[in-house]
């Protein structure tokens, strides 16, 4: 399987419409294990591609948390995450090897997060398997999330 799921971030909306500022996107591969991929959207912004072995359980909290540690670079969360991953950041993470360790920073994820001034917009497609894990989104308070389902996919009878 391919793409299955995106999500595009930039500032919170406030005013005008849409999504002002989109800054980067996570691109979710659902192959023999689950990836994140963090691109920057333009070549002003130097971060590095980023990419992350997640957990089948816990994806989308995973996506979450890789914005809160490499977009919005939260002080205590980057401190913390130095606790459970023994090492600095690095580009490429399998999450499922840290276990349980990963659960204390998405804990503080959910709590750090809706602070910033930060708008998503999520896109999983019809096969992806985020499409059940959209629940754990209330537990992030008020963080502006669009989240954009597919509702029919051209050239299918079904539509």
């Amino acid at each position: 399987m391919g793409a299955t799921a995106f999500i595009i971030i930039g500032s919170r909306p406030n005013i005008t419409y849409g999504l002002p500022n989109p800054g980067y996107i996570l691109i979710l591969y659902e192959n023999s294990a689950p990836v994140w991929e963090i691109r920057p959207l333009y070549p002003e912004i130097e971060d590095e591609n980023i990419l992350w072995v997640a957990s089948i359980n816990k994806m989308l909290e995973d996506a979450l948390l890789m914005i809160g540690l490499y977009i919005v670079r939260d002080s205590e969360l980057r401190k913390r995450s130095l606790e459970v991953f023994g090492k600095p950041l690095e580009r490429k993470i399998e999450v499922v090897a840290y276990g349980r360790d990963v659960e204390k920073l998405r804990e503080i994820n959910r709590k750090v997060l809706p602070k910033y001034d930060i708008g998503l917009v999520l896109v999983p497609l019809e096969d992806s398997t985020v499409i059940h894990q959209l629940d754990v989104l209330k537990g992030y308070g008020n963080l502006w999330v669009s989240v954009n389902p597919p509702k029919f996919v051209m050239g299918r009878e079904e539509w």
